[in-house]
């Protein structure tokens, strides 16, 4: 509640009042009607029109209702017009400008002229400013002598004056207002530039009507590389970011000097002239130049504790520390000590002495008790003297950005739009229906625009299913393993969203597709040709670049034109790729595997990826609001299509737009940011895990059912049809129940649907609608991916498995689904952006799960090996062990011998601490003979190959003696242990038959460089030729 009513009783009078409270707040004239009695000696009760309010500082007086920007100091938050500060960070000059100025994000068009106006005024600066400037001398500081320009300027311009003129002559004409603020920033602009250059002896450049505001002003003021003549690209941009924290923050002293001065009803250059005096005090701009002076005064950070209680007595002040807004941490903070990262010529000395000083003051309690922390000043001089500029230069530069923000206050006040009233709440970002529709397009074309969109999503996941039952041929063929083969199914699938969702988002979808299907379709090509496992690795990562972005871009264009009232059924239809592709990616996959071979594969993704391109290319629309709005602005260049030219009529401008993002390279780090937004990097890792959970079930498939139900490539893709039945039933059903659920909360709130006109979401539970389904949902998965693995060791009939998976497939694809349409309902004006981070989560993790599930389940199956017990043995004798591997082939002569592992005599029971009673171990105190062992060779069955290993324990005879002629055994090498006669050792030995036998078998999967991709068998049998004497026994091998 932010209206009602105040009761006062005034003691003085007992006369009750009622204020009336508007949202918030109450006004002061209406306190005037509180008056104590004209009797009294008290003259401050005898002055009229009543009780007055005290507020030195205005430290709890609203001068005004703003809807510019909106500060929280309790949370931190700042906002201009309803964006925060990371959906702004990538916002060059022009763009910040115009939405703070005009109140919406300019579209391309409007940018372009905004900064060919602003250039061109730049360059119709009088040359009498320039010399009114040189008039004074070099050392005179920089804020007077900007002052100087402006007030020459001033004098040229008369006729921008209303005095001269007419008192209301921009309240009566908005477009003359609109004019003299574009002169006023352009001025500003070149004098800060003359200024500069003259107190360092330089002659300042020209301006270009090719270059933007920013890189003109750092051209004009020569802050450019002297070898070059350039301006620094990584400066400018460290500058630009700086300005988006800085352009305008409320009620500061400067747009509280420029509002005093308007209410004369004067120009905006006067109300600048007034800002920048304002600005000159060292408790406003000129605080960051005495927090750097401060810090060159303190020397080194071994002097901060003494400075620090120099500051707690009074005797020294600390600038930069504490705000009149934010009684916690300053939310610009942490943005600024990310661009000092960017930035290699800080002072690193004085920003060792300024964290020394944070750290200090983070520990003492007089600092936290008056909520005192590190403001944008305190880190910002280091910003301003790593790119270039002198310490006293910083609060003038600072004006640049904070230009912005004034001018919107003065065009506030003196033209308010409509003659509406402004407040915090209006943001660009329509929140409400209006009279507009949501999207231009027919009912019938956004069908078939989310079909297309659909459809060409299904390449990426259509690429790693149809490659499911070639699993097995390529890794034989590539002479690899399925686990290794496995890496090659998502490891990539994840990277190219990154840079193409951002793009996206910023260019329009449809550069985007063109490029992912160029890429796409050469990639497959490729493929089908290479011949080896580095070559497959590399090449599916290309291919993956070019189809993995088609998913976030699925997903950006349903947001474009669909609401959130029908989003939950259409995001379902956007996921149809992912319906599809577990079904009939298999089937094909199986077939073309057995028939033509994996390369058939390739060739057949080459093709039907070029057919669809085509049309693609020819008819699909921009759809990024960006770009075109509600779809009602003409696109141009590589986002045109044909479809523009079947419309009869195009309106001059757009309802409303949605951020247009500045071209960087490195805009892939807006998806890396949200992974740690709350809620977005919650959502993102629940999405990663339900998907990952789909690749460790789908994975499998292929190795276990060949395994447990002996079935070939082209069976094992037929078992994927339940898959996709399950995800085509679970993305019908939950999307209308999705959509049900919507509307059903919405209806208990009071609050009307409307499907062809965006919903407002503030203050309505959007995450409770979509988690009352998509809980659920998960939970259900869950479970039946438990009764998947119980029961799959147990090999149950095939359709028992099979009605698993359509189980997991439904409760997956439900879950999967409603957590993307909770994503892009809460990040709706870049969904292809959050889209790219949600695909390099869940990519990523179904690449581990992918890689990893069927190593474990083989260590899940691995069992202990057999053991020979001694439990019954006697304590009173001695047992000798021979451990064998009886399949072994010799690769020189590919006949079939025995190898002996490993040889130990002497072994006897000890029932001690350290020896359990069924243990045998060596007994080293038997005297009659030594102790000879040959030692223990790991068994490790070649590549490819099943071997079996067996243990043989004796009863070792009272006289036993080593026969030697058996020494070749004690190498530790295979080869000295190759061809050992177990017969011929027994004899040999005098020994009899053995007392316990016992083996296993071990298989070797192959991996990348193992030379052997075929199980190889045996003609004959040979051993070693010993001579030895020969005696009886009773033990026939």
């Amino acid at each position: 509640m932010s209206t009602g009513v105040l009761f006062i009783r005034d003691s003085r009078t007992n006369v009750n009042y009622e204020i009336p409270i508007h949202r918030n707040a109450i006004r002061a004239t209406d306190v005037r009607r509180i008056q104590a009695s004209s009797v009294g000696s008290d003259r401050a009760d005898q002055v009229a029109h009543g009780l007055r309010i005290y507020d030195p500082g205005l430290q709890n007086t609203a001068v005004t209702e703003s809807a510019i920007s909106f500060s929280d100091h309790e949370q931190g938050l700042l906002l201009y017009r309803g964006y925060t500060l990371e959906q702004l960070w990538e916002a060059d000059f022009e763009e910040m400008f115009h939405l703070l100025v005009w109140g919406t994000f300019p579209t391309t068009a409007q940018r372009t002229e905004l900064q060919q106006k602003l250039s061109r005024h730049m360059q119709d600066v009088p040359n009498i400013v320039y010399k009114t400037i040189l008039g004074f001398p070099k050392e005179t500081s920089p804020l007077p002598l900007i002052m100087t320009g402006l007030s020459a300027y001033l004098a040229c311009v008369t006729d921008g004056i209303p005095a001269f003129n007419e008192a209301s002559m921009y309240q009566r004409d908005i477009e003359r207002a609109d004019q003299i603020i574009l002169k006023t920033v352009a001025t500003y602009g070149v004098i800060f530039a003359i200024v500069r250059c003259y107190r360092l002896g330089l002659t300042p450049e020209s301006p270009s009507m090719d270059l933007p505001y920013y890189e003109n002003i750092f051209k004009m003021a020569r802050l450019v590389n002297p070898a070059t003549n350039l301006v620094d690209p990584g400066k400018v941009s460290c500058f630009r970011r700086f300005g988006t924290l800085n352009a305008e923050h409320g009620m500061a002293l400067s747009v509280f000097s420029t509002l005093v001065t308007a209410s004369s009803l004067t120009d905006p250059i006067s109300c600048l002239i007034s800002a920048v005096a304002a600005a000159h005090g060292p408790l406003h701009f000129g605080a960051t130049e005495s927090a750097q002076r401060t810090l060159h005064e303190t020397g080194e950070p071994k002097n901060v504790p003494a400075f620090i209680e120099e500051v707690k007595a009074g005797k020294k002040k600390l600038f930069g520390y504490g705000h009149r807004t934010y009684k916690g941490m300053d939310p610009r903070v942490g943005p600024i000590q990310s661009i000092l990262k960017d930035l290699t010529h800080v002072d690193q000395p004085l920003l060792k002495i300024a964290e020394a000083i944070e750290k200090a003051a983070q520990k003492d309690e007089y600092f936290l008790s008056r909520g005192l922390y590190p403001n944008a000043d305190f880190y910002g001089n280091f910003v301003f003297t790593g790119i270039g500029f002198e310490p006293d230069i910083i609060p003038a530069a600072m004006l640049v950005h904070r230009i912005m923000g004034i001018m919107a206050h003065w065009r506030e006040y003196t033209a308010p739009l409509h003659g509406e009233e402004a407040n915090d709440t209006t943001p660009l970002l329509q929140t409400g229906p209006t009279d507009e529709p949501s999207s231009v397009f027919t009912p019938m074309q956004k069908r078939l625009i989310i079909l297309t969109a659909a459809l060409a999503s299904s390449f990426s996941p259509l690429s790693a299913n149809i490659y499911y039952p070639s699993l097995n041929s390529l890794a034989k063929d590539l002479h690899v393993s399925p686990s290794q083969i496995s890496l090659t199914i998502t490891s990539y699938m994840g990277l190219a969203p990154m840079f193409t969702g951002s793009l996206a988002d910023r260019g329009g979808r449809r550069p985007v597709y063109i490029l992912c299907f160029v890429i796409y379709i050469l990639a497959n090509i490729s493929l089908a040709l290479q011949h080896n496992f580095q070559a497959l690795l590399l090449l599916r990562g290309v291919q993956s670049c070019g189809s993995s972005g088609t998913v976030a871009l699925a997903s950006a264009v349903a947001a474009d034109i669909i609401t959130s009232a029908e989003r939950g059924l259409y995001m379902g239809f956007t996921s149809l790729g992912n319906i599809l592709a577990p079904s009939i990616g298999p089937i094909l996959g199986g077939a073309l595997n057995k028939y033509l071979g994996w390369q058939a594969i390739f060739w057949f993704l080459a093709i039907a990826s070029g057919a669809f391109f085509v049309p693609l290319l020819l008819f699909f629309p921009e759809t990024c609001r960006a770009i075109v709005g509600n779809g009602s602005i003409t696109a141009v260049g590589w986002n045109s299509s044909i479809w523009y030219y079947t419309r009869i009529s195009t309106p001059a401008a757009p309802p409303f737009t949605l951020p247009r993002r500045r071209s960087q390279t490195h805009s892939h780090r807006s998806a890396l940011r949200l992974l740690f937004h709350r809620p977005a990097g919650l959502i993102i890792l629940s999405n990663g895990v339900v998907f990952a959970s789909y690749y460790a079930v789908t994975t499998s498939i292929p190795v276990q059912f060949e395994k447990i139900y002996n079935l070939d490539s082209f069976h094992i893709g037929l078992c994927f049809i339940p898959a996709g039945l399950g995800s085509l039933f679970s993305a019908t059903a939950n999307g209308v129940l999705v959509d049900w659920n919507y509307r059903r909360i919405r209806c208990r709130a009071g609050l009307t649907v409307h499907k062809d006109q965006k919903q407002d979401i503030l203050g309505f539970p959007i995450e409770k609608a979509r988690l009352q389904i998509g809980l659920p949902m998960t939970i259900l998965a869950s479970v039946s991916i438990v009764a998947y693995g119980v029961l799959l060791p147990v090999e149950p009939a095939l359709h028992v498995s099979l009605l698993l998976i359509f189980a997991i497939c439904f409760c997956i694809t439900a879950a999967y689904s409603v957590m993307n349409t909770l994503i892009v309902d809460l990040y709706y004006d870049r969904p292809a952006t959050v889209m790219a981070a949600n695909n390099l989560v869940r990519c990523f993790l179904g690449a581990g799960a992918a890689a990893a599930v069927n190593p474990l389940i083989r260590a899940i199956e691995t069992t202990v090996v057999p053991e020979i017990s001694g439990k019954d043995l006697d304590y009173n004798k001695t047992y000798l062990a021979l451990f064998v591997d009886l399949d072994v082939i010799m690769p020189s002569t590919g006949t079939g011998t025995v190898v002996l592992h490993w040889y130990q005599s002497n072994l006897s029971k000890k029932s001690t601490k350290h020896h359990p009673p069924s243990h045998l171990v060596p007994d080293k105190d038997y005297e009659d003979f030594p102790d000879i062992e040959a030692p223990y060779i790991p068994p490790r069955a070649p590549p490819n190959t099943q071997h079996r290993y067996v243990y043989f324990l004796f009863e070792q005879p009272p006289a036993y003696c080593f026969p030697h002629c058996f020494a070749q055994i004690f190498p530790q090498t295979p080869e000295a242990r190759a061809g050992f006669d177990i017969p011929k050792f027994i004899q040999a030995a005098k020994l009899d038959s053995p007392l316990a036998m016992n083996y296993f078998v071990g298989w070797h999967e192959p991996t990348s460089g193992d030379p052997t991709s075929a199980m190889p068998s045996a003609t004959t049998t040979s051993f070693r030729s010993v001579n030895c004497p020969t005696s009886s026994s009773s033990f026939v091998a």
